[in-house]
Order: C-alpha cells, then structure tokens, then sequence
C-alpha cells in the first residue's frame, strides 16, 4: 500500500566473439601409385646397375689367375700341381707362379676350388689338398704329401708306395720298410692302390720270421693268385697265401720247421695255404 514493490531485473552476459587464426592449408601426399612407382624406378636402376658390375667382373682380366702360389715340401709336387693349375706360367720363386696376359688362368668369381682340389689331389704324390681363391687374382694351394715307406718291385721297377696304399713314383727301396716283389697280374703304374693287407702282413712277415724261427726273409713275393711268399736262405721258400689269418700260418710253420729239426732234414719248401700244411725237405 504506501510502498511500491521493486521490479526483477534480469542482467545477461554475452561473450565477445573471439577471433578465430587462419592455418595454411596442408600440402598434399603424393599418391600411393607415385610412391610405388618411384621405388620400381629406383629399383630398375639399382638392378641395372648391379648387372653391368657383374658383366664387368666377368669380363675383364682382373679377377682371372695371375699368381698362383703352391705351398708344398717337394719340388716334384709343386712342378706338377703348377703344370695342372698354370700350365706354361713360369715359377718366379720356390711355389710362386706369375702368369702373363696371354696365361691367364680362369676368372676366381667363378672357379670351381672343388674341381681344382679334385685336380690336384688326382697327383698321386698328393694326400690332401685344399684350394683357396685370394681376390683379385691369386690362387692359394696348400698341399700335404704323402711320403713312401714301401717299395713294390715289378720286373725291373722299383714303384714307391705311401702308408694307404697309394703307388707314388718310381724310386730307389732304400730307407723304405719292406720290399714286395710283384709275381705276375696286372704291373702297377702311379695312381694304383695296393692291397694294405698284403703291405701289413709281409711287414710282419719280415720282423717275426727271423724274430721267433730264426728264418730271415730275404725277400717277399706277392701274386694274385697265390698270394704271399717268402724266400729264405738257401732258396728256402714258404707260401703263405691270402694275408689272413697269418699267426696261425706262422704257427704251422713253426710246427713243420720243429719237426724237420728232430729228424735232422733242411726245408727246401712249405705251403701254408691250406688247412693242412705241405712241405718237402732236401
């Protein structure tokens, strides 16, 4: 009544309008087909590139054998490993070959080391080998002899044999263990193999013989067909066979050579190869 009421007032807030910064717009990404196609570019060129490397490595003289260096203990074997390997290169030093242009030997990107092992161990002086290329141009061989220790005699040949049984060379018996004469059969040459058995059982044939029966064996014959045999003095002869078996043909001997000593008779000839023992006195 005498006061007069108060009208609401309403008070609303209005934000200013912020200003809103302009970006530049991105750059656009090559495609996924540019891309693709850039990489195929690159790669093509990259083959390309390769391939006239290749081409050239295989064409030119650079990496075909100019040295060749042979390291083994023997003349004999270094002059023919340098005849299969380099032939007609001449030897500057003791196992080292130079080639001149017109004598170079195969391009090392593609020599075969196996197949020139293989060359090299057919020598039969040569046990073992191994054959190592040493870019750009040189061929290292490193070479283990096999060394003679039994001499073979054919006729008037006298072949030296190594301890597996390998035919070396022709050569002097002197200094060797055992001296085997060939009677009849195929003549052996170097490269051939004997029988190790028959090399084992006349070594032993000639240390136990004068050893235990007092019978010096001064020589040793072999034939195909009827195996081992000793000559003693006075043309004694005692057949052995086959080179199994032997101490129990050196015992049989002993019994025959016991025998012909009680009734005082001398052995002219015994054969050990059957199961009874034949023997005949003068």
């Amino acid at each position: 009544m005498g006061s007069r009421q108060r009208e609401a007032t309403a008070v609303v807030a209005v934000d200013r309008p912020r200003q809103i910064g302009s970006r530049p717009a991105p750059a656009p990404r090559p495609s996924m087909d540019g891309r693709r196609a850039l990489a195929n570019t690159c790669l093509v060129f990259l083959l390309a590139g390769t391939l006239a490397a290749l081409g050239w490595a295989f064409a030119t003289d650079t990496f075909r054998v100019r040295n060749l260096q042979v390291n083994a203990s023997s003349n004999a074997v270094r002059q023919a490993i340098e005849d299969a390997l380099a032939p007609g290169c001449p030897e500057v030093a003791p196992g080292a070959v130079q080639c001149a242009e017109g004598q170079l030997g195969p391009n090392e990107l593609t020599l075969s080391t196996a197949e020139a092992q293989r060359q090299v161990k057919a020598i039969p002086l040569v046990k073992s080998a191994t054959v190592k290329t040493d870019l750009p141009d040189r061929l290292r061989i490193d070479v283990v002899e096999r060394q003679p220790e039994v001499a073979w005699v054919v006729g008037t040949q006298v072949f030296r044999v190594a301890d597996d049984g390998v035919v070396i060379d022709q050569g002097s018996p002197n200094g060797l263990k055992v001296v085997i004469g060939q009677v009849g059969g195929d003549p052996v040459k170097p490269g051939d193999k004997v029988d190790l058995d028959v090399i084992k059982a006349a070594e032993e044939l000639q240390d136990q013989l004068p050893a235990t029966l007092g019978i010096p064996a001064k020589r040793i014959q072999y034939s195909p067909a009827d195996g081992l045999a000793v000559v003693s003095d006075q043309d004694f002869v005692a057949m052995f066979g086959p080179p199994d078996n032997l101490n129990l043909k050196m015992a049989e001997l002993q019994r025959v050579v016991q025998l012909a000593k009680d009734k005082k008779a001398t052995l002219s000839f015994v054969d050990l190869r059957y199961k009874t023992p034949y023997f005949r006195t003068r």
